[in-house]
């Protein structure tokens, strides 16, 4: 891995009480660690991708836009556009998981077939769970287009967990790659992951209990962290 490491499943504040930092605070913050590049996929949509291609122009890193698209009857998955092509591609299938549904609509998803429709010019990353369909997005995606994701956050449940989905990943020949869930630049500002995280369920903190983050650990570490993670 080394200085090579590029975050690739990152969320700001425009994942709707999911994320505590806004896109520039996020490209200072990666700057700042070293790191040549990032990912941004917020969930459902790409509303922060010209503020966080802006700042990553102005600060000379390249700049990766995502978003997590829920998949009917099945987890989500996180879709990297690698050309104008796959943004397009992305964009529409945004629009298709919205178009007849209310805004945060948690129901909205699309089809496996708009994911074949539409994977040209796309990755996904299927998550750090084991999931049933991964045998499907395979067959959508294909080896290279592909991905399971590993993650530490010093969480021995989460762990386990990980080993299952890595274990399904290479039963099924597909590539594992490192991600760390960024949620926020620093974990300061864990804080306001909290009481967005109890705004969202609609709670207090004294009664949000397990919904929250365990720890501070998804926050956007330099490539030699990330490194020292999974030696």
């Amino acid at each position: 891995m080394g200085s090579a490491y590029v975050e690739l499943r990152c969320r700001s504040a425009f994942s709707f009480l999911d994320g505590a930092s806004a896109p520039e605070e996020l490209i200072a913050r990666a700057a700042a660690v070293g790191a040549s590049a990032l990912a941004l996929g917020d969930t459902g949509g790409v509303y922060g991708a010209p503020r966080f291609f802006r700042a990553a122009k102005q600060a000379g890193l390249r700049s990766i836009v995502a978003a997590e698209v829920n998949v009917q009857g099945a987890p989500p998955v996180l879709l990297l556009a690698q050309s104008q092509q796959g943004y397009r591609h992305l964009c529409r299938l945004i629009t298709q998981m919205k178009q007849g549904h209310a805004k945060n609509d948690a129901s909205a998803a699309v089809s496996y077939q708009a994911l074949e429709a539409h994977q040209a010019g796309l990755i996904a990353l299927a998550g750090a769970l084991p999931r049933e369909d991964l045998d499907r997005l395979k067959g959508i995606f294909g080896t290279h287009g592909l991905y399971v994701e590993m993650q530490r956050h010093c969480d021995d449940e989460a762990a386990l967990v990980n080993k299952r989905a890595v274990d399904r990943a290479q039963s099924e020949k597909v590539a594992v790659l490192v991600t760390n869930d960024v949620r926020y630049t620093d974990p300061t500002r864990r804080k306001v992951q909290d009481i967005f995280t109890c705004a969202k369920e609609r709670t207090s903190v004294d009664l949000i209990g397990r919904k929250l983050l365990r720890n501070t650990e998804r926050y956007l570490k330099s490539p030699q962290q990330m490194q020292a993670l999974f030696r």
